[in-house]
């Protein structure tokens, strides 16, 4: 029979195998950021209702259209007078000349489209955003967690010296309960870890419409790189949504001044119409011949739908050079904050390289009982604090890269272009 210690190194074997196997599941089910984009938007309801709407504004435009077709109108009449009776009533209709009236019609549907267009590209960017950020919670999650364990590594090896040093009477019970405590520090600060490492896997799950077991970190975009000068910003900002829903309603404004101009003038259109008697008589006639229509009211009289127009076109205008500035504003700050992450980051990550040898000396020093426990434990406090906040440094620069990306409208095509590449950590 096998004792006790068998079973316990056969516990241990199936523990580390269990273990092995668990990170391979992982890997293979990692959900890669471009693959997370494709499924979000094919399952986000939003996304679907705005493609909708890109579909209806192209069937606007096709019926604005329809104003230049033939037209054929159906009517009944009835009167009491001898020589009448009830009569149908068809009338064929072709306009002629509108003075621009449906020409302008065509083109505020076109342009209206073109807002719904841009629409649905800001939603599909707003939710690329939306899966960065929890992948990138994800992505700084897994490195929290790998210099807490190792922090908590740190502090159960720490309390092991102490054991041995109460042990041999060099030291008292309370240098272990001090280490112990650092013990339990670091796996409270764990567990939290993890929970917010399983919030964001619910969130992309939420957001994508499967349930991911891990994630592959973000790539770089190199945004600050692509646009560090003023021509690469300004060709950015005109292709932004937004940028362009402004644009068209500069140019929606445009035809409906033409529009309201066009509306005080007649209508110009050849009519044939023809009348059959309803009453059992062989009554009938018919007529073919210009006609010239005009619907007026008291605005079109004053000029008021014109002025009205006017003053649309002036805000639209002024719209449109207040959100050119925002994004332009936005892309400039965006490149001097991501610069100077990446500076602090550089500067932190040599701080972390002098602070590994500190921490080294003091704990060779430590064991050799030439330093205290106090010492030791603040120096590896202190190195763990530096590891979390390079790791949120790092955070903070892809946020703001993704963020700058989004408010653009380019976010989709940088992760393209950047493909798998990633920062390695």
């Amino acid at each position: 029979m096998r004792g006790p210690a068998d079973a316990m190194r056969l516990f241990s074997l199936l523990a580390g195998s269990a273990a092995c196997l668990a990170l391979l599941a992982t890997d293979v089910a990692a959900m890669s950021y471009r693959e997370a984009l494709r499924a979000a938007t094919e399952y986000d309801a939003s996304v679907s209702a705005l493609r909708k709407k890109v579909s209806r504004a192209t069937t606007n435009i096709e019926a604005a259209k329809d104003a230049w077709l033939p037209s054929v109108s159906f009517a009944a009449e009835t009167n009491t007078t001898s020589t009448g009776g009830p009569k149908a009533l068809v009338t064929l209709s072709q306009v002629l000349f509108d003075w621009g009236l449906t020409r302008s019609k065509v083109s505020i549907a076109s342009y209206d489209r073109v807002k719904a267009v841009a629409k649905l590209k800001g939603a599909v960017e707003e939710l690329a955003y939306e899966i960065a950020l929890q992948f990138l919670t994800v992505e700084t999650m897994d490195q929290k967690l790998a210099c807490t364990e190792q922090y908590a590594t740190f502090a159960r090896r720490i309390a092991k010296y102490s054991q041995d040093r109460v042990d041999a009477g060099l030291a008292d019970s309370a240098e272990i309960a001090r280490a112990r405590l650092e013990i339990s520090r670091a796996e409270d600060q764990l567990a939290q870890i993890q929970a917010d490492r399983q919030m964001a896997l619910a969130q992309i799950e939420y957001l994508v419409g499967k349930q991911p077991d891990g994630v592959d970190p973000l790539p770089d975009l190199g945004f600050a790189k692509l646009y560090s000068n003023s021509a690469a910003i300004i060709s950015a900002v005109i292709v932004a949504p937004d940028y362009i829903s402004a644009k068209a309603d500069v140019r929606i404004a445009e035809k409906g001044i033409d529009k309201a101009k066009a509306a005080r003038l007649p209508t110009i259109s050849i009519q044939a119409q023809g009348k059959q008697a309803l009453n059992g008589e062989r009554s009938q006639s018919g007529s073919i011949g210009l006609a010239a229509s005009m619907d007026l009211d008291a605005g079109n009289f004053r000029g008021r739908a014109i002025k009205g127009a006017e003053q649309d076109l002036d805000a639209a205008k002024s719209s449109l050079l207040s959100t050119e500035r925002d994004l332009q504003n936005k892309v400039r700050a965006s490149v001097q904050q991501i610069v100077v992450l990446q500076q602090t980051g550089v500067a932190q990550e040599k701080q972390l390289a002098q602070a590994d040898q500190v921490l080294e000396a003091y704990e060779q020093q430590f064991v050799a009982g030439k330093r205290e426990l106090v010492d030791l434990l603040t120096t590896g406090r202190d190195q763990y604090d530096a590891q979390v906040s390079s790791i949120d440094t790092f955070s903070t620069l892809k946020q703001t890269e993704y963020e700058a990306a989004q408010s653009i409208g380019v976010l989709g095509s940088l992760v393209v272009a950047a493909g798998g590449q990633h920062r390695v950590k």
